[in-house]
């Protein structure tokens, strides 16, 4: 069906935009198109755009519309008679639930297919080995013929060849293999797999034992971290997989650290927005709403998480393989955090856009999938019966958000250790919900590469705004940055949660005057020290 067929309303007139988190009432024109929602009012100097994907649900009541967006927004639309209302909202409902291959082919056809990402496979993989004859690139995925979720270049121990690999992926859930994901200055390393094929027979497989103790000295001992809990990753061997035995892996300790599964954050993140959402509610009951919703919980566990991989690496100079189940979620979120306590490249805006291409990208996290449904679909079960979208994807979570959530609360704690600004982290997660670039399109490496659509890239895009997304406070350091997980420390994500709900003007204007004031300083100490020079180099010749 094509895009025209299923809008059964193009145009309407007489439409009047409101809601919690509209500021001004405004009467204009509604387009509606393949891939954004528009309002538009000439006489009061309004515009709207919304992308179709972008809208999590529709809510209708005789002529009334009302739209819960993926970035927590909610809009009413009233309409100037019933059937129109009917018609809109059937119109909506049936683009938002367009196959993703559909809507790629619609949005992108037109584009360039001369794309080349700055941080393709292939460099990622050269700068991650730098050299080292300890580890090498292997090409044993090539045409993604061992693992569906990894890309076709892996960086894997020089003395381990192809064959060891490919056994050691049929020992391993979906084939994916303990691969290199990063090399601390102190010679320990962190890498990631999935679970093993254990069962409930305590199957062993010599090649994946001889991958893993390949990266350890004689003598050393390595960490193996499992982000589900001892209870769930016992019951895991009854469903054939399971944990490493100690018997077969002796040189390796396992810890488990557990953190919650997708479904389990996106329900949470539903409860947290519903508490924003409320701004009437007394301090008791938004309290009350905040705990209940126990996603600050996840962010500290987290951080704890992530804090206790880089101790293993920086203080104990031992080398850590992090997995869970399937091991695209919770260890994508450990691998990443653990590299911006680390290294302070990926504090910078290219170092930090290399590592979400590296470890979530490339690494295989299912954006189409997580992304399919937002907040308030999860919260379905909480909408009135007359709400036209009843279709939740099981598969949708929220654990990239946990992941933008936890860098916000250490840039938070060390404002001057980060290149990029907040604003970053919220175009990002804005960004892998809904955008015009197709940079977060897809499941993982071989869905993009299959799809001949031409991809704009995001990363460009942020080059081209680099004023927007800059930190004025930034000072590089080369120092290890522990966040704090007490308590006190965790706050509130305000200009994430409650952007909609408060108005923030008054605080972005004042915070950009302290950003210009800051630049100025730069400026002008930057001028005094080449007049200082100046002037030396003057004295020195009269001299």
């Amino acid at each position: 069906m094509e895009f025209a067929d299923k809008i059964r309303i193009p145009k309407l007139n007489g439409v009047t935009m409101r809601g919690p988190h509209i500021s001004k009432t405004s009467t204009g024109t509604l387009v509606i198109t393949g891939h954004h929602l528009i309002f538009s009012s000439r006489s009061e100097d309004v515009e709207l755009w919304i992308l179709n994907r972008n809208i999590d649900i529709v809510e209708k009541k005789l002529n009334t519309i009302t739209l819960k967006c993926k970035d927590f927004r909610i809009i009413v639309f009233d309409m100037p008679y019933i059937e129109q209302a009917t018609s809109v909202a059937a119109s909506i409902e049936s683009l938002i639930m367009t196959d993703e291959a559909d809507y790629l082919h619609h949005m992108f056809s037109n584009k360039s297919n001369e794309y080349r990402s700055p941080f393709d496979v292939q460099s990622q993989c050269e700068k991650l080995v730098a050299g080292d004859s300890m580890w090498r690139i292997s090409q044993v995925n090539k045409s993604y013929r061992v693992c569906g979720t990894y890309p076709e270049l892996t960086v894997v121990p020089s003395n381990v060849d192809d064959t060891m690999l490919i056994a050691s992926a049929k020992f391993r859930q979906n084939g994916r293999f303990p691969v290199l994901s990063y090399r601390h200055e102190k010679g320990s390393v962190l890498m990631r797999s999935s679970q093993p094929l254990v069962g409930s027979s305590s199957k062993r497989c010599k090649q994946d034992e001889r991958v893993i103790n390949s990266v350890l000295g004689p003598g050393k001992r390595g960490y193996i971290i499992d982000t589900r809990s001892v209870a769930n990753a016992t019951n895991a061997k009854a469903r054939g997989g399971g944990f490493e035995m100690e018997a077969h892996y002796p040189q390796w300790r396992r810890v488990n650290s557990a953190l919650e599964r997708h479904n389990v954050l996106l329900d949470s993140l539903s409860k947290i927005v519903e508490a924003c959402n409320d701004t009437t509610c007394t301090i008791e009951r938004w309290l009350n709403k905040l705990n209940g919703s126990e996603w600050l919980s996840h962010v500290k566990d987290t951080l704890n998480a992530a804090c206790l991989v880089a101790q293993c690496l920086n203080k104990e100079r031992a080398s850590v393989l992090v997995h869970g189940s399937e091991s695209t979620d919770a260890t994508l979120v450990l691998i990443s955090l653990t590299q911006l306590i680390l290294n302070p490249e990926c504090r910078t805006i290219v170092g930090f856009e290399s590592l979400i291409e590296r470890e979530w990208l490339q690494a295989g996290h299912p954006f189409e999938t997580r992304h399919k449904s937002g907040c308030y679909n999860a919260a379905r079960s909480k909408v009135s019966s007359s709400s036209s979208s009843k279709v939740f994807h099981h598969g949708s979570g929220a654990t990239f958000l946990l992941f933008l959530d936890c860098t916000w609360q250490i840039h938070n704690q060390f404002p001057c250790c980060f290149e990029f600004s907040p604003n970053f982290l919220s175009s990002l997660v804005d960004h892998s919900y809904c955008s015009d670039f197709s940079t977060f399109y897809g499941n993982c490496e071989s869905d993009r590469k299959n799809n001949q659509y031409g991809k704009p890239n995001l990363w460009s895009h942020f080059d081209q705004k680099i004023d927007e997304i800059i930190n004025p406070l930034y000072l590089r350091t080369n120092n290890v940055i522990w966040p704090s997980v007490a308590p006190f420390s965790i706050e509130l994500w305000r200009d994430m949660y409650l952007r909609w709900s408060i108005d923030q003007t008054h605080q972005k204007k004042y915070k950009k005057s302290i950003d210009d004031l800051i630049k100025r300083n730069k400026e002008l100490k930057a001028l005094a020290t080449k007049l200082r020079n100046e002037t030396q180099d003057s004295g020195n010749k009269s001299t």
